[in-house]
């Protein structure tokens, strides 16, 4: 099949389109920049996809890298870390969904494939997070963002779209090409100290995992919805993985979650006059503070899909890290060996 591939030089959508590319798909890229694409496949020794120059929120690029395709996977997204406005956040989280996904049906392709949020549908009682429960309005941007979108491409497939929607929980694992907001977390811990949140804790996803999912869903022209949020682990728990795979002490701050969560909406403030290279903000602190234990799709077991370890994937994501710079060697100095397969 020829499937075109949205944010194809970001975290989900490199390692998904390495696995089309490998699973003899005819893999196309919609990109802003060419050179970044060229360069970063080069570098992991994959075969250059086909590549479109163009952007999500420009319906007519849109359009142009969609048609002769059979499906798409839509990757793209923005973060609240990342975006330099609430304006951008909208227009790329609503605006590129509304023209990617409402184009591909419109142009009548046979299998499309969204990567969303648990962000959509939050709710900090696990009980009510499904894949059928209504999207939950929310107050800061980024979530209201996911919200819009989510009841968008449900009015399609309503309307009998073969769409399968993808809810991530936080994403992680080796060769993350834009170094995400969750490696920023990560590597905020590790250089100035693990707030340990009083209660809960957070479910991460590998993306090498998420990836192999949602090149399963290509293809098959049905409609669905899917949770994968991943592994859950007390911040306790994660605090300890991180320390017994990397062979660092990290440095334990006892934290309440309605001060980070107050810290959070102070940061956003400052954010207005100034950069600050921090991952804190009201919506991330908001997440993981109230994040519940969240059941995985069944669909996983059904795929013969087995969720890596919290300890594979952050020794993994660790090992990752030393290597392209983003840590010392001395400050993990368990990780010697090479990436798992």
């Amino acid at each position: 099949m020829k499937v075109l591939v949205t944010g194809g030089t970001g975290f989900v959508g490199s390692h998904v389109s390495r696995l089309l590319i490998a699973a003899g798909h005819d893999v196309r890229l919609l990109v802003r920049n060419p050179d970044k694409a060229i360069n970063y496949y080069s570098s992991i020794d994959v075969a250059l996809p086909e590549l479109v120059v163009g952007d999500i929120t420009d319906a007519a690029s849109v359009k142009a890298a969609l048609l002769g395709c059979d499906a798409v996977v839509h990757a793209a997204a923005a973060t609240p870390i990342g975006s330099d406005s609430v304006a951008q956040l909208f227009a790329v989280n609503v605006g590129g969904v509304k023209n990617v996904i409402g184009t591909a049906v419109e142009l009548g392709l046979q299998s499309i494939v969204h990567v969303s949020s648990i962000t959509a549908i939050f709710n900090p009682d696990a009980g009510k997070v499904t894949a059928d429960a209504e999207p939950t309005p929310s107050s800061m941007p980024y979530g209201q963002s996911k919200v819009e979108a989510e009841h968008y491409v449900r009015g399609l497939q309503a309307a009998g779209a073969p769409i399968s929607v993808v809810y991530p929980g936080g994403i992680i694992g080796p060769e993350d090409p834009g170094f995400s907001d969750t490696f920023k977390a990560l590597h905020h811990r590790i250089n100035n100290g693990f707030r340990i949140f009083d209660d809960g804790g957070m479910q991460h996803i590998d993306v090498r995992d998420l990836a192999a999912f949602i090149v399963s869903l290509v293809g098959e022209g049905g409609s669905g919805r899917y949770l994968l949020p991943g592994v859950y682990c007390k911040w306790t728990e994660l605090a300890d993985i991180i320390d017994e795979v990397s062979g660092c002490q990290l440095q334990r701050i006892p934290a309440r979650g309605w001060k980070l969560r107050l810290v959070g909406r102070v940061m956003d403030l400052a954010r207005h006059f100034k950069t600050i290279d921090s991952p804190i903000s009201a919506e991330t602190m908001r997440y993981a503070t109230l994040w519940p234990n969240i059941k995985n799709t069944d669909e996983l077991a059904r795929r013969g899909l087995v969720l890596r370890s919290p300890r594979d994937t952050f020794r993994d994501s660790l090992i990752w890290m030393v290597a392209t710079g983003h840590l010392q060697a001395e400050q993990v100095p368990t990780l010697q060996q090479p990436l798992s397969e």
